[in-house]
């Protein structure tokens, strides 16, 4: 009877596991150093978002949320909602397809958590509902945000904020798309969302 020649393969990968390198697990985490900038000021994450492109939106008296959408889209004619707090023509939850989400003018999400330092905003599985790819596919992005859920930095965010921990994947938006690759010309809104705004909501 003819014995069975593993392939190289098989020979690559039995080297490998003979070689495994200890998980991550086996070992302590290293201690977390606190930097001594602690900024989470409001001003500090305008300044930086608006830095990056992006935008600050607020209500005007009496004006309801919906109408605050409205009024900085005008002309938008599919508004997305991934959140309770916003109605919008359309939930996220009603896209099935990339194509359907291609058409969203507007996006509007809930973010759990902003970081002075970048003006940058985090959302997950979790607020998006499973569809990280929509928010990218459409045209402006507009972000509810707390001013109290404001921490200073990555160190600060990575100490103090549980999404890091529990979210199986999270993205940190810094204002719009922005590239400038071609003649070190930059242009925003050629790789995802072509505006970001935030709204206060406290």
């Amino acid at each position: 009877m003819a014995t069975h020649e593993p392939s190289a393969r098989d020979v690559i990968l039995g080297k490998l596991r003979e070689k495994r390198v200890p998980r991550p697990t086996d070992y302590p985490l290293p201690g977390i150093v606190t930097l001594g900038d602690m900024d989470r000021s409001v001003k500090r994450f305008e300044d930086a978002l608006q830095l990056l492109g992006g935008d600050i939106w607020a209500p005007q008296s009496g004006e309801t949320l919906e109408d605050a959408v409205r009024r900085k889209f005008p002309d938008a004619g599919s508004i997305c909602s991934a959140t309770d707090e916003f109605k919008g023509t359309l939930k996220i939850t009603d896209l099935k397809t990339l194509q359907e989400a291609d058409k969203v003018d507007v996006m509007v999400v809930r973010s759990p958590f902003g970081i002075a330092e970048m003006g940058s905003i985090f959302l997950s599985e979790v607020e998006l509902h499973d569809h990280l790819a929509d928010v990218h596919l459409a045209q402006h992005l507009i972000v509810l945000l707390s001013r109290t859920a404001l921490t200073a930095n990555m160190h600060t965010a990575y100490q103090e904020r549980q999404e890091f921990k529990t979210a199986g994947y999270g993205v940190l938006m810094s204002g719009p798309s922005a590239t400038a690759d071609i003649q070190g010309v930059l242009i925003r809104g050629a790789q995802g969302v072509r505006s970001l705004t935030v709204i206060w909501t406290d």
